[in-house]
């Protein structure tokens, strides 16, 4: 492993390695890179852990059932306990905490996934394609004649919150409020949250679990045929989700597929924006947009990194690492290596994209994953379909959050005209 003393003092440390830096935000790979090759398997003593940033080592840690997701394995001091916070504490009656599935070992994990999959098998992601038709030609009939809009106000953001609810059965949720939640939620991932975003997300927790545990209460009275209805059965029928499990569920189901989503499809329009030569091969060979979907989770990921425990003493390569330290696997630095990519850099709508990590590997792929690969898909070609001349509107840049572990714009500004 190389040690931060023994290399330059140059090299970034801590937060210098998260997008609450400036220049990491805008551009994490000039730093990736040198780390790929110079110190692939780098401790980061500021926060406590181990970067990962070859393809090869990235892949084999996310596969194997000898590193694990349960942030309750991870030493003290290691970074996964700074970041695996949700600021609600475990087991208070007003909470509704439970560890969520992505930070679950089998055969816990195996359990709980089983039931949830079924509701994104490719049967009934299919069925889901005609309702995202709809929900997408909604919000750009809103957009109307504009001049200029918000491109993940006006659509990347309404789009996967609203087809969440619908899976859910609560269509008529408010709508605003779920995203509103979820972003707040997210920052429990911040090693630096401060006292107010504590209370912003506690505050979120809070009005999500009310929000699921009434619609579980009302499907319990009156059941139907969607993902909270069939959870309830489970539970009733199997005895094998508690009220606890289902709200928790629920919450990483829309934080996941609302807020990924919408980075992916924002993402995306980005990068066709800053690459007109694929925008351009996009509108003449509109077939290429499956394709086009996997480049843009390769080229610029939404969620930058994951992280695993080794249960006991190890190696990764030549890199010793020990058992509770956190492993954080870069997917964003994986996704760009040359060893594993051409020309990694290179935003190319015509590659052969489908070996990226984008929504990792192994048993913890991200569940979601086909729903949100469709849902980029409609979104960006109904939208280049029904406005021919878009650009970056030049007077308004776009912003990103600035959040580690998820990469995407919190603004995105457009000239359609």
């Amino acid at each position: 492993m190389v040690k931060a003393k023994d290399v330059s003092d140059t090299w970034a440390q801590g937060v210098e390695l998260t997008s609450r830096s400036p220049a990491f935000r805008d551009d994490p790979h000039p730093c990736y890179d040198r780390l790929r090759t110079t110190a692939p398997c780098f401790e980061d003593r500021a926060y406590g852990r181990v970067l990962l940033t070859r393809y090869d080592d990235v892949r084999a840690v996310l596969r194997h059932k000898r590193f694990s997701v349960d942030a309750r394995r991870a030493g003290e001091t290691s970074y996964m306990r700074r970041v695996a916070g949700t600021g609600v504490a475990e087991g208070r009656g007003d909470s509704a905490y439970e560890p969520p599935l992505v930070l679950l070992d089998d055969p816990a994990h195996r359990r709980i996934r089983s039931l949830v999959s079924r509701a994104f098998n490719p049967r009934s992601i299919e069925a889901m394609e005609t309702r995202i038709e709809a929900i997408t030609a909604s919000l750009l009939d809103a957009i109307g004649d504009a001049i200029t809009i918000d491109f993940i106000v006006d659509l990347a953001a309404p789009l996967p919150t609203q087809a969440i609810l619908d899976m859910m059965g609560m269509s008529d949720a408010p709508r605003d409020d779920f995203k509103a939640w979820s972003e707040a939620i997210l920052w429990g991932y911040d090693p630096e949250r401060d006292a107010r975003t504590q209370t912003r997300l506690r505050e979120a927790f809070l009005g999500m679990s009310a929000a699921f545990r009434e619609a579980i209460e009302a499907r319990r009275r009156d059941p139907g045929d969607d993902l909270i209805s069939a959870m309830v059965r489970a539970q009733e029928e199997e005895d094998r989700l508690g009220d606890l499990e289902i709200i928790s569920l629920c919450t990483q189901l829309m934080v996941a597929g609302n807020v990924t989503t919408t980075d992916l499809i924002g993402n995306g329009m980005h990068a066709l924006l800053t690459h007109p030569e694929q925008l351009a091969l996009l509108r003449a060979e509109p077939q290429r947009a499956e394709a086009a979907v996997e480049e843009m989770l390769r080229y610029d990921c939404p969620i930058t990194e994951t992280a695993r425990m080794p249960l006991e003493d190890d190696r990764i390569g030549a890199c010793p690492v020990h058992a509770g330290d956190t492993l954080t696997a870069s997917l964003a630095a994986a996704n760009h290596d040359p060893e594993q990519f051409q020309d990694p850099h290179a935003f190319r709508i015509d590659r052969d994209a489908r070996e990226h990590l984008g929504f990792g590997s192994g048993i913890h792929v991200c569940l979601g994953a086909p729903l949100a690969r469709l849902e980029a898909r409609i979104a960006i070609h109904r939208f280049l379909e029904r406005f021919p001349r878009i650009e970056l509107d030049p007077e308004r840049p776009p912003e990103r959050r600035a959040l580690p572990f998820f990469r995407g714009f919190t603004t995105l500004p457009l000239r359609l005209r």
